[in-house]
């Protein structure tokens, strides 16, 4: 994975959604979700206004 730019793989839990987002990493060093949250926020089911927790590997 490039270091400023690339794909991240986003899957919940239990593996019943799975997508491959693209982010980029500002000057900042805070990166932002470009591609592909909106496919996993409807496969997850997820609901605006919700928290929700995620980890890093």
């Amino acid at each position: 994975m490039d270091a400023d730019h690339g794909e991240l793989p986003i899957t919940t839990g239990d593996g019943t959604a799975a997508v491959t987002a693209r982010f980029i990493k500002g000057v900042d060093k805070r990166a932002t979700i470009t591609e592909g949250w909106s496919d996993f926020f409807r496969q997850a089911h997820m609901n605006e206004g919700q928290v929700y927790a995620f980890a890093f590997k």
